[in-house]
């Protein structure tokens, strides 16, 4: 007689994954990382060659008529050894910026990057793009 199924996870969390961070990565060192996202999300691990690397941000809101949003992302080394904290911070690359439903950028370097695997933590509410490019 069947009386049921148990699940050992959150029923909810099973159906209603967050959307993955969606990523341009080439093996090509030289090749731009791009990720996209909506909301907070922590992203999957990429190579960076080491060097300096120009980093674009973007975030918009939602809709026209929806306040500003907040976005903050930070670039993150796997090996705490390339960061340049024991947490694995390497660099801000926004922090509590107020973004208007219409949008914004920002554009920043980021010198003496060490060769190795990084990803980017974002906490926002907004939806988002991040470009890193080898400069020089």
């Amino acid at each position: 007689m069947f009386t049921g199924i148990r699940f050992s996870a959150d029923l909810n969390a099973l159906i209603h994954r967050p959307p993955a961070i969606e990523s341009s990565f080439k093996a090509n060192a030289a090749a731009p990382v791009i990720l996209m996202g909506m909301g907070s999300r922590r992203g999957d691990p990429f190579h960076l060659a080491g060097g300096t690397y120009r980093v674009i941000w973007s975030a918009w809101g939602p809709a026209a008529e929806f306040p500003p949003c907040t976005h903050s992302a930070e670039l993150m080394a796997v090996d705490p050894a390339n960061a340049t904290t024991s947490s694995g911070h390497v660099a801000d690359l926004a922090k509590l910026a107020h973004v208007p439903a219409t949008g914004t950028s920002d554009e920043r370097y980021i010198a003496n990057l060490k060769p190795g695997d990084y990803y980017v933590d974002v906490s926002s509410e907004c939806g988002w793009q991040i470009a890193l490019s080898p400069s020089g």
